[in-house]
């Protein structure tokens, strides 16, 4: 007894059979022309490529930054909390 989640059609099996004969130079995405290999190639040479990393690892960093100060807050909020309750209440 076969359920309908196993069963796959003929273009799926045929698909799957492509992608085996590829083997281990299968690669995800679609392929790069050469002109775009070549601009690649080109950023890293001239260091381009490192420029646009560096922008994107400094607005992570900010991002980083502002959740950390947020989180510090709530830690400051959460120990005032934490002392008033355990504190000996006065009358």
């Amino acid at each position: 007894m076969t359920s309908e989640k196993h069963q796959h059609s003929a273009a799926s099996l045929k698909r799957w059979e492509e992608l085996d004969e590829l083997g281990i130079t299968a690669m995800c995405g679609t392929p790069m022309s050469d002109e775009e290999y070549e601009q690649r190639l080109q950023s890293v040479i001239d260091g381009s490529c490192f420029v646009k990393y560096l922008e994107k690892v400094r607005v992570q960093k900010l991002h980083l930054q502002d959740q950390l100060a947020a989180l510090s807050q709530t830690e400051q909020m959460l120990l005032t909390k934490i002392a008033s309750s355990q504190s000996p209440k006065t009358s």
